[in-house]
C-alpha cells in the first residue's frame, strides 16, 4: 500500500510541470499624485508594473469606477515590458467639475505576449474634489513653473525651461527629473541640474527638444523628484504641445527623411496597374502640379496630413455627384467632369494627396485576374495608414475601418475565399503590379476589434468583454468582435447590462454556427439585430 503515497506527489508533479499552475505575471502598485484637486483640474495616476512572470507583457488598460474622472491621457506602451524588468505608466486624469468627496477606483488590466488578460490589481482612492477658490494645502516648498511653447512644427527643435523657486527657508535638493514625452520626440540637449537651491534663490535647467515629422497634439508630463530637508517628495507637471505637420511645404530631402519608405508612395507616378489600363483604356499617371494648384488653397491653414485629406475628401463629395460609371482614370481628367464613379472619386483623392506630398495609395480585392473589386484609398500620417472608403462614405484610421459593419464580408472574401487585399504599386504598367497588404490588415486584426469595443463599452461594463469571449476559439471571437463592433453603442451597452457573459455567450455560438460558413451580409449589423431580438 506504500505507493498511494506517491499519488499525492505525482499529481502535484503533473500539475507543475503541465503549466496548470500559472504563475502571477506582474506585481501592481497604483498610486496618484495628490488627493486634493480643484474643479476641473488635472492629477496623475501612477502604475508602477513589475514583470514577475514568464512571458513578456505588451500592454496595460487602466479603468475608472467614476465616470466624472476624465483619461486626458495615456501612456505609451511601444516596446514589450521582459520578464524581469519594471516601468512606470503614468495617465493624465481631469477631475470632475462638482466638488465633493469621491471614492475613485482603479482597476488595472496586464496584456501578455500570449494575448492573455489579467485582472484584479485595482486600488481605491479617496479624492477630494474643491472649489477653485480653495486653498489647496501645500505639499511642499519649492516651486516650479514651466515655460515653453505650446506649438511646434514637425522636425524642429525648441527650448524648454523648468524654473525652481525656493520659497523656505533651508535647502531643496533637487534629486531627478525624468520626461514622459510625445511618441517620437526626443532630448538632443540639456543643462546641469540645479542640485541644490539656497532658501529665496531661483535657478532653471534648460532642455532642448526635437519633434518628430508628424502631426501630434498631447501633454508632456514632467517628474521632478526631490528632498525638503529630510523628506522626499515628487511632484508632476504637465505641458501642452500640439506638433503641425504640413508636408506640402517641404523638399524632397526633409520628406525622404520624414517618411523613410513611405516616401515610395508619393513619387510613384501611376495610381493604378496595367489592368486598369487595359479595362479602362486609360492611364492613371498623375500631373502632380496641375493637382497641387488646384489643392493648395483647399489646405491652407491646416496642420497635419489627416486636416489636409478630410478638406480634399470633404471638396470631392460637395463638387461631384458619385455615380456607378467609371470613364477616365486620369484624375486630370475627372476634375473636370461633374459627375464621376466612387472608383474615380478615389483616384482623384489619391493624385491630389500625392500631389500634396502626403504619401497615398489605391487599395483593392485581388481575386487572382481581376484587381477592380472595391476600391479605396489609404493615406499616411503618424506612423499609421487612414482609409477613404468614397462607395461607404468612410473617412477615419484602418483600425476604425476593420470595425466598419461592412468589413466582415471583405474579411470573409480574404481568409475563405482566393481574395487577397492589394496597394496598387505600378511602375512599369505591365499588368499587374501589386504589394499584398492582407498579413497588415489581418495581423493585429483581433486586437484592433476588441480595443473599438471596448470604447463602446462603458467602463463598468468593459470586464464583461472577456467573459464572454472566454471559451471562444480565434474565428468565433473574431465574428463576436464583428458583431460588437456593428452595434450601435447604446444598444450594446444596454444587452450587456441585461444578460450574462455567459448567456451572450451561448446566444452568440448558436448564431456563429448557423452562419459562420455562409456569405455574409454586405451590413454586417443584420446579424446584430437577429442578436438583439433575443434580448427584447
Amino acid at each position: 500500500m506504500n505507493y498511494l503515497k506517491l499519488i499525492p506527489l505525482t499529481i502535484i508533479f503533473l500539475v507543475i510541470f503541465s503549466g496548470c499552475l500559472v504563475k502571477e505575471p506582474a506585481k501592481v502598485d497604483i498610486t496618484v499624485d495628490k488627493s486634493v484637486v480643484k474643479e476641473g483640474d488635472v492629477f496623475h495616476l501612477i502604475v508602477r508594473i513589475n514583470n514577475t512572470g514568464k512571458v513578456a507583457i505588451t500592454g496595460v488598460n487602466l479603468y475608472l469606477s467614476n465616470p466624472g474622472f476624465k483619461i486626458l491621457q495615456a501612456p505609451n506602451f511601444n516596446t514589450p515590458l521582459k520578464v524581469g524588468e519594471s516601468r512606470e505608466f503614468i495617465w493624465i486624469i481631469k477631475a470632475p467639475e462638482n466638488p465633493s468627496r469621491y471614492i475613485l477606483k482603479a482597476s488595472v488590466e496586464v496584456i501578455d505576449e500570449l494575448q492573455r488578460t489579467w485582472g484584479g490589481f485595482y486600488k481605491e482612492f479617496i479624492m477630494n474634489i474643491v472649489e477653485k477658490e480653495s486653498e489647496i494645502p501645500l505639499l511642499g516648498i519649492l516651486n516650479t513653473a514651466i515655460v515653453s511653447p505650446t506649438e511646434v512644427e514637425g522636425g524642429k527643435e525648441f527650448q524648454l525651461e523648468i524654473l525652481f523657486e525656493n520659497l523656505g527657508n533651508a535647502p531643496v535638493t533637487i534629486k531627478e527629473i525624468t520626461f514622459d514625452l510625445l511618441e517620437g520626440m526626443e532630448i538632443v540637449k540639456s543643462s546641469d541640474i540645479p542640485e541644490n537651491i539656497p532658501p529665496g534663490e531661483q535657478l532653471k535647467a534648460i532642455y532642448t527638444l526635437k519633434t518628430p515629422y508628424m502631426p501630434k497634439t498631447g501633454y508632456i508630463t514632467i517628474s521632478i523628484t526631490y528632498n525638503e530637508g529630510n523628506q522626499e517628495k515628487r511632484e508632476f507637471k504637465n505641458r501642452f504641445l500640439k506638433i503641425v505637420w504640413t508636408p506640402w511645404k517641404y523638399d524632397k530631402e526633409t520628406l525622404k527623411r520624414a517618411y523613410g519608405e513611405e516616401y515610395y508612395w508619393i513619387e510613384l507616378q501611376y495610381l493604378v496597374d496595367g489592368y486598369w489600363k487595359e479595362k479602362f483604356n486609360s492611364s492613371s499617371a498623375v500631373e502632380m502640379e496641375v493637382l497641387r494648384n488646384i489643392a493648395l488653397p483647399t489646405v491652407e491653414g491646416a496642420k497635419s496630413e489627416i486636416e489636409a485629406a478630410q478638406r480634399v475628401y470633404n471638396l470631392i463629395t460637395v463638387k461631384y455627384s458619385l455615380g456607378n460609371q467609371t470613364t477616365s482614370l486620369n484624375p486630370s481628367v475627372i476634375l473636370s467632369k461633374k459627375e464621376i464613379s466612387h472608383e474615380e472619386a478615389t483616384l482623384l483623392f489619391t493624385g491630389t494627396l500625392r500631389a500634396l506630398n502626403i504619401p497615398a495609395r489605391v487599395v483593392s480585392l485581388y481575386n487572382g485576374s481581376d484587381c477592380t473589386e472595391n476600391p479605396i484609398s489609404e493615406f499616411y500620417s503618424g506612423g499609421k495608414w487612414y482609409v477613404i472608403d468614397f462607395k461607404r462614405g468612410f473617412f477615419g484610421s484602418r483600425e476604425e475601418y476593420l470595425a466598419t459593419p461592412y468589413f466582415p464580408k471583405i474579411y470573409q472574401m480574404l481568409t475563405q475565399g482566393p481574395y487577397n487585399l492589394v496597394a496598387h504599386a505600378p511602375e512599369e504598367m505591365r499588368g499587374h503590379e501589386h504589394i499584398d497588404l492582407t498579413p497588415e490588415y489581418l495581423a493585429n486584426i483581433e486586437n484592433d476589434l476588441r480595443g473599438i469595443v471596448e470604447n463602446k463599452l462603458s467602463p463598468l461594463l468593459r470586464p464583461r468583454l472577456p467573459m464572454v469571449l472566454v471559451d471562444m476559439n480565434k474565428n468565433e471571437r473574431i465574428f463576436t468582435l464583428f458583431l460588437f463592433a456593428s452595434a450601435p453603442e447604446k444598444e450594446l451597452n444596454l444587452i450587456f447590462q441585461k444578460t450574462t457573459p455567459k448567456n451572450l455567450a451561448k446566444n452568440i455560438d448558436a448564431l456563429y454556427k448557423f452562419y459562420k460558413d455562409k456569405p455574409w451580409p454586405e451590413d454586417f449589423k443584420e446579424y446584430w439585430d437577429i442578436l438583439k431580438e433575443v434580448y427584447k
